[in-house]
This record gives C-alpha cells, structure tokens and sequence, in this order.
C-alpha cells in the first residue's frame, strides 16, 4: 500500500475566551506584531488583531494554529494590501 501525506487542512477559524485569549487556525504567516497590533496572513486573507498588552504565546505554522493573550479590541480583514513588498514577513526575517 503506498503512504501518503494527507494534505494540509485549509479554512479559517476563530475562538475567542472572554476577549484575554484567541485562538486560529488558518494562519499562514505572521506579518508583524507588537504589543498593540498583529498583522497576520491566513487562509482569507489579512487579519489584523488590535488590542493592548497582546502577546503570541503559541505559532505552529504547520498546523497553521496561532494563540495570543491580551485585551482584544477588535479584528479587521483586508485582502488589498501586499506587505510582501516592504520586505517581507517577520518569520522570514527572523529566518534569514
């Protein structure tokens, strides 16, 4: 029988505990963080995560699952913008 490699799970999804602790699956790339914004790339596009006192305490981006504490404010999707080309992403960076 031959093996195979089941293939990576796509789609997108968010959990959110009482606005301290987030939750996604569907992450592709972390763009940039600091403690009041994250900008990721996932499954539907950019999802930057506003709020205060934000930590990434968890990417496994073979898994594409991400978590991250702090006090939410709010999330907002955008499709139009290539960060791409002011340098690339932050794990790209990071990897160089």
């Amino acid at each position: 029988m031959e093996d195979r490699i089941s293939p990576r799970i796509t789609g997108h999804k968010i959990e959110v505990l009482d606005r301290k602790v987030v939750n996604l699956q569907g992450v592709k790339d972390v763009h940039s963080f600091n403690e009041d914004t994250i900008i990721l790339e996932t499954e539907l596009g950019l999802l930057t995560i506003q709020g205060q006192d934000l930590h990434i305490n968890n990417l496994n981006v073979e898994q594409s699952n991400l978590n991250v504490t702090g006090n939410i404010i709010s999330f907002s999707y955008s499709e139009n913008i290539d960060l791409r080309s002011r340098g690339g992403s932050f794990l790209g960076k990071m990897f160089k």
